[in-house]
């Protein structure tokens, strides 16, 4: 198969990490190709040939046009896309070529129209499926690669917290939950909000606890998660998150907001609502002052077992291959 998956943002995180690591298990035995924005191009595997494309904002005929004109020269059999923007731009072009459409939901999205055109829709968890029109879907959950090197070590320093610096992730409301924490949190990532966030840190006298870190290598993450005493998600909305996942693999205990997955794997003790800046503190504050005594090994063994990349992989190249086999259109 010839397989083209299109992205659009211009931050590596957990959209990228999935397309990178599927690309890569694909091409062992697939043409594949990646489409994405020029600005992260480099981050991605050498083993899979990469496309930069700026899009111009997602109705742009001239966008439109480029994006047509490159899908025709890659000629592929599947086109992958991941998130609305991508997503919404096929559907624009669609009918000028043959091949396949897969859309997959990543995160949390109020309009769903867009996904309903394509052939066939993939989503991180069961929230959305009900929602959908198509009856062309499946749940295809994130997963955890095994760390085959990863060193747990015995030094436990600080909290962690990990995603792009964005209003979903809920960063603010961390924030503002750990005034009453007397420990070293930090948060790992970039994004457009980091100047709001060092300036809610210094307007809250909290710059001797918080800590944020630029993005890091994949190389050097697990270093990060080695020393973490605890991950914490405070997401207002997700589609995964994969970061609690790896760290769940890894045995670090995770409290999360109820958000994607983590109801899935999490128990109802580990779990607040979102956007609450109450429900959050109160999780903290219980989690934190019995974590020696937490065991959280039914979730470390449910991601170990459920949440693999090999099942992912298998499921996704069984929807390629029906859908090309199939005379039927699925939208």
């Amino acid at each position: 198969m010839r397989i083209c998956h299109f992205l659009s943002s211009d931050t590596y995180a957990g959209i990228e990490q999935y397309v990178d690591e599927i690309s890569n298990e694909q091409s062992h035995n697939h043409q594949v190709i990646i489409i994405t924005n020029r600005s992260i191009l480099k981050k991605f595997n050498n083993n899979v040939s990469k496309i930069g494309f700026t899009s111009l904002g997602r109705s742009s005929p001239i966008g439109l046009l480029r994006l047509f004109f490159l899908i025709k020269e890659i000629s592929p059999d599947i086109i992958h896309t991941h998130a609305a923007k991508p997503t919404f731009m096929i559907n624009k072009i669609k009918k000028l070529f043959n091949a396949k459409h897969v859309a997959t939901i990543h995160g949390a999205k109020k309009n769903l129209d867009e996904f309903d055109k394509a052939d066939f829709i993939t989503v991180g968890n069961a929230t959305y499926l009900d929602k959908l029109k198509s009856k062309n879907k499946l749940v295809i959950s994130n997963w955890a690669l095994d760390p085959i090197s990863y060193d747990p070590g015995s030094r436990k320093e600080y909290f962690l917290a990990i995603g792009r610096l964005v209003k979903e992730k809920g960063f603010d409301i961390l924030i503002n939950a750990w005034k009453d924490i007397d420990e070293k949190l930090i948060i790992l990532g970039s994004g457009r909000l980091k100047k709001n966030l060092l300036k809610q840190i210094k307007d809250t006298s909290q710059e001797s606890k918080i800590f944020i870190e630029e993005s890091v290598s994949k190389n050097d993450i697990d270093e990060f998660y080695s020393r973490a005493k605890m991950l914490i998600i405070s997401s207002r909305r997700e589609g995964g998150p994969r970061v609690a996942l790896e760290a769940l693999f890894r045995g670090i205990k995770v409290i999360s907001t109820k958000v994607g997955h983590m109801p899935d794997v999490l128990d109802e003790a580990y779990l607040c609502n979102p956007d609450s800046l109450d429900s959050l503190s109160n999780l903290l504050k219980d989690s934190i002052n019995k974590i020696s005594t937490i065991d959280q090994s039914p979730a470390f063994e449910k991601v170990r077992t459920d949440f693999t990349f090999s099942k992912a992989n298998k499921s996704l190249l069984s929807i390629y291959t029906n859908l090309l086999n199939s005379d039927i259109s699925y939208s």
